[in-house]
């Protein structure tokens, strides 16, 4: 893949998943957490492997995955699909949107780079650590009035999950880099959302409470908006760049964009809510911006995946 092409991928990426943020909170609000997040994946799940099985038909290749690597193929949607989102979608309901993106964007990329060098898959370097380090500086510039309030029980609770997610969608990140290589990013993000999808509505019909009218809610404009969105941009193009980064640059590269998203959250909510911007905020986005240029310029010797 071409730099120039990635780096656009890149940024493609940053802006959906900084947006996402409002659609979660806007779907919870109404919608159980493990049916919201279910219903999504099974959708895109289902989509992106009908995709590749047309995309194969055409190359007359068969579309299926070795006997050996399903159970890799489970271990990283559960991780990175099922623990991922039932934690970050129930921790929604108890945190603001803005502290959430916070929790789950600053611990990433140091999740990311401590796991992957615990497998291997990542270099332990000057360049990454003062990356991560300018990231959480920034994030704590931009969100430190924020986090400075007191929490009540329910919401401590929320961001524990949240934290907990982010751990588990790193770990599962990190093991999905062995499949990457052996399979495309379409085929393992189809698996993994669809399988994922269906471990979450089954524990949402165990666990929540469904009815008609939960059923109905779906319908309401900015319900389905938000499902739409998560759905087509989230899960069908977002998720998809980033397996495919994950295989060309690696986790903790690929994982810069948790020092992206959060400038573009800010801006949208400026530009669009008439959201009040400090000066506090410009300058912890110009730290992050800084943070993510270090970790994607020109390293001194050519990364091989």
């Amino acid at each position: 893949m071409k730099r120039s092409t990635a780096y656009t991928l890149f940024l493609v990426m940053c802006v959906v998943w900084g947006v996402t943020w409002i659609a979660i909170k806007i779907g919870v609000a109404s919608i159980p957490p493990l049916l919201f997040a279910g219903t999504r994946f099974t959708v895109a799940g289902a989509i992106l492997l009908a995709w590749q099985a047309v995309a194969a038909h055409r190359r007359a290749a068969p579309l299926q995955i070795r006997r050996g690597d399903w159970r890799g193929m489970l271990i990283v949607s559960l991780l990175v699909i099922v623990a991922t989102y039932s934690l970050l979608f129930w921790g929604m309901r108890h945190v603001a949107s803005g502290l959430a993106a916070v929790l789950n964007l600053a611990f990433m990329p140091i999740a990311l780079f401590a796991i992957g060098l615990a497998y291997g898959e990542e270099r332990f370097t000057t360049r990454q650590l003062v990356a991560v380090a300018l990231g959480v500086v920034g994030l704590v510039l931009l969100f430190r009035p924020a986090s400075s309030a007191g929490r009540g029980g329910e919401e401590l609770w929320g961001m524990a999950a949240i934290i907990g997610g982010t751990a588990a969608y790193s770990w599962g990140s990190v093991l999905s880099r062995k499949l990457l290589r052996a399979y495309e990013p379409v085929l393992v993000s189809g698996v993994t959302c669809l399988s994922g999808g269906v471990t979450l509505m089954a524990l949402a019909a165990a666990l929540e409470p469904i009815d008609a009218a939960t059923l109905r809610a779906f319908l309401s404009p900015s319900i389905a908006a938000s499902w739409l969105f998560l759905v087509v941009f989230g899960s069908l193009g977002a998720f998809t760049i980033y397996l495919r980064l994950v295989r060309d640059w690696g986790t903790a590269k690929a994982g810069m964009y948790a020092f992206v998203s959060p400038v573009i959250a800010v801006l949208v909510g400026v530009l669009l809510s008439g959201e009040a911007a400090r000066a506090s905020d410009f300058l912890g986005m110009s730290v992050m911006l800084a943070a993510t240029w270090f970790a994607l310029g020109p390293a001194p010797s050519p990364e091989t995946a």
